[in-house]
């Protein structure tokens, strides 16, 4: 160990004497020698020696990736289907009305119940049948449709009215015009009625009622505008207190009173028998 040691301090002194170049050749080729010598046990040494380390990759957990979307198969977008369109059943168009009597007799002729008398103008040519109308109350009904008339049974009023032919006075009434359904026709009706000439008639005018078998003649005495409204008048006008077997006709007249729909004036006339 001594003569080791004594070599160990001998180098050392010869190293530190040698020069900084050649203490790096020096060290350079122990390197080499040192190298070659690992490399040749390497290589010479049997299986049974320690294993190389081979440089294993780790195996990477993998990241698991997005469940890819299909890209869909393109389908043809479906045309909307046309709600088929119901064709519309076309609205009747509602037949005019009629607008004269001589059409609407023609086709539909006269009510039933009128069968009471007939009443003749033959200035006017007027030919209408007329029904008889009980009159209970201070009400007259009107006749039904355009081209009738009613006489009015006063029978309950003292003093007023009377039958034709019996020496006081026959009231009977038919319209000026009409604009409503006809019930007994089925139709509308826009036009004159039986009496829209009333007014035009004058004294010495002859109307005929064609009564209980008889054909009466009366001629025309006077005509006049009275306001319907005229009240104790209207008691002068019917009264059955004549000195001439009589007959009186009205209808309506004057202004058109659009919030009562009614005349606000009827036309009279007076006929005494001929």
């Amino acid at each position: 160990m001594e003569q080791l040691g004594g070599w160990l301090r001998a180098f050392v002194a010869w190293w530190s004497r040698q020069e900084l170049l050649v203490r790096g050749g020096l060290l350079g080729t122990v390197g080499i020698v040192l190298g070659a010598m690992v490399a040749f046990a390497v290589v010479s040494g049997d299986s049974s020696g320690p294993p190389p380390l081979v440089a294993e990759s780790p195996t990477a957990t993998p990241t698991p990736t997005a469940t890819p979307t299909a890209t869909p198969t393109t389908t043809a977008t479906p045309r909307p289907t046309r709600t088929p369109t119901a064709t519309p059943t076309a609205t009747p168009t509602p037949e005019p009305p009629v607008s004269s009597i001589s059409e609407l007799v023609a086709e539909f002729g006269h009510p039933d119940g009128y069968d009471f008398a007939r009443v003749r103008i033959p200035k006017l040519g007027v030919d209408a049948p007329v029904g008889s109308s009980y009159v209970g109350d201070a009400q007259m009904d009107t006749p039904e449709g355009p081209a009738t008339v009613f006489w009015y049974d006063l029978a309950a009023w003292d003093g007023l009215g009377g039958l034709p032919g019996e020496g006081k006075n026959a009231i009977f009434s038919g319209h000026v015009d009409y604009a409503a359904f006809v019930p007994y026709a089925g139709v509308s009706y826009r036009g004159k009625a039986v009496f829209a000439g009333l007014g035009t008639l004058a004294p010495g005018d002859s109307i005929f009622v064609e009564y209980n078998g008889q054909s009466l003649e009366y001629k025309v005495q006077w005509v006049e505008q009275v306001n319907a409204g005229a009240g104790g008048r209207w008691a002068e006008i019917w009264s059955s207190d004549v000195a001439v077997d009589s007959i009186t006709l009205y209808t309506c007249g004057g202004e058109f009173d659009f919030t009562e729909r009614s005349y606000i004036d009827r036309v009279v006339v007076r006929a005494e028998r001929a």
